[in-house]
């Protein structure tokens, strides 16, 4: 994995193109996400298309180190609700709009995420 591999990722989600994402995840990718554990590639996937029926998501890296074993990043996050996201385990009511900063660590196994977690570090007004 390389700095333009994983912006290629980035880019890859920021447009939907979700398939294009699942080579970049290991069969047994786990991911850690505000407190909801996805399992698989399919799985997150599938989270994904189903969320952004609902919000918005962009991503920006602010920051990057790569190395053969991880991927670290600034990684700013916007979410647009444009309609109420039926799933509890995420809060988002039509017109909500928040502006992140999170710390991402990306476990890398053969190339591959293996591991994923995520950690809120600012909130924007």
């Amino acid at each position: 994995m390389t700095k333009e591999d994983f912006h290629r990722y980035i880019d890859h989600f920021n447009h939907k193109r979700y398939e294009k994402m699942v080579p970049f995840y290991a069969d047994d990718v786990e991911v850690d996400l505000a407190g909801i554990a996805l399992k698989a590639p399919q799985e997150i996937v599938s989270f994904y298309r189903d969320f952004h029926q609902y919000v918005r998501e962009f991503l920006e890296v602010k920051y990057a180190a790569v190395d053969e074993t991880g991927v670290a990043v600034e990684l700013y996050s916007e979410f647009d609700c444009f309609r109420d996201y039926p799933d509890a385990r995420l809060s988002f009511k039509r017109g909500d709009v928040r502006r992140l900063l999170n710390f991402v660590h990306y476990d890398l196994y053969n190339g591959q995420f293996k591991r994923i977690r995520v950690a809120r570090y600012k909130q924007y007004p």
